[in-house]
């Protein structure tokens, strides 16, 4: 999936940290691509296998960058009144240049979530949203872009800002982020979580659009996303067993998706394709494109024996691709 996580913001996804494979093809085939030194002639096969979601081999064996330990870390933590205002803050970080290493946002219904649970990280329940910002590097430049996130964080109105440099602080703020998908357990007992991306500077209209949606649906929507890059994860917490709130939280993800490509984004900030956006595939790319995508699948494996059905659009699915949003019958617009 070449996903990416938190810290993906300065150290890039998957894709980055990858040397070299080995990987077993259709056939039988083993095939050693890319190597230590992590450039070949030709072609770039290891970036074209990291992505491809199993469907142009096996991979056995993988060779990794290693990155050095940072000289100093600062954790910090912004708290807001909105998340619009959380997510024009964090717009403002990246267009002023703060090179953190990741910039994580969570809402509300969130920060309760977690803090109701075993990752209570000491998130103000009373928040509408809280921004965990995580700088590292030479220490003059972490303190430069510590200072600078502050005023970034007071010029749009936060209610509180903490400095985390005791190392035990800083992994009870990591530990509430990183147990919040756990922690959503206690909302309702199914979760759909999407995976879109959209440029930073349309983090506010994406989550205003998104909220919009899922409130015209009656459905429980949490968000927590790596804002940094722009991946959005809205959470949708819902009850399985309630056919119609599934169809609801359905006809909610597609139009999530419109939302994000309307306003440049794609479909996939990290978590892949799959079968789950399979058919939404036509909005981003042309037929050309599709074609070109099958094509160099089946050079590598013809007979479709790995990961049939997965990224790829049949033709049964474009056709019933609808592109656009609306309203079950009898909801309010």
């Amino acid at each position: 999936e070449n996903s990416g996580g938190p810290h993906t913001l300065k150290y890039g996804s998957t894709v980055g940290h990858v040397l070299g494979l080995t990987v077993v093809l259709e056939d039988g085939e083993v095939v050693e691509l890319g190597g230590v030194c992590g450039s070949t002639r030709g072609y770039d096969l290891v970036g074209a296998f990291v992505g491809s979601e199993g469907t142009l081999g096996i991979v056995t064996q993988a060779i990794v960058r290693l990155v050095p330990i940072p000289e100093k870390i600062a954790t910090l933590l912004a708290v807001f009144d909105s998340l619009p205002a959380a997510c024009r803050a964090v717009s403002d970080m990246i267009a002023e240049g703060v090179n953190a290493s990741a910039i994580e946002a969570l809402d509300q219904l969130t920060i309760r979530a977690v803090e109701a649970s075993v990752f209570a990280a000491g998130y103000p329940q009373d928040a509408a949203a809280v921004v965990l910002v995580e700088l590292d590097g030479h220490p003059a430049d972490v303190d430069h872009d510590q200072e600078l996130v502050r005023r970034i964080c007071q010029r749009h109105h936060c209610l509180s800002f903490e400095e985390a440099d005791d190392p035990k602080r800083r992994k009870e703020l990591w530990r509430g982020r990183k147990g919040a998908f756990g922690a959503m357990g206690r909302i309702a007992p199914d979760l759909y979580v999407m995976d879109c991306v959209v440029p930073r500077s349309k983090l506010e209209e994406a989550i205003v659009g998104i909220a919009d949606i899922c409130k015209k649906l009656d459905l429980k929507l949490a968000n927590v996303f790596h804002a940094g890059e722009g991946n959005l994860h809205p959470n949708i917490s819902y009850d399985g067993r309630d056919e119609q709130e599934v169809q609801r939280v359905l006809l909610a993800a597609e139009g999530i998706v419109g939302v994000c490509i309307d306003l440049g984004g794609s479909l996939s900030g990290e978590h892949g394709v799959g079968v789950e956006k399979m058919e939404f595939m036509p909005l981003v790319f042309d037929q050309e494109a599709l074609d070109l995508f099958q094509e160099y699948r089946d050079a590598w494996g013809p007979q479709g024996l790995l990961n049939p059905g997965k990224i790829l659009p049949t033709p049964r699915a474009c056709t019933e691709t609808k592109g656009n949003f609306s309203l079950p019958e009898g909801a309010e617009a």
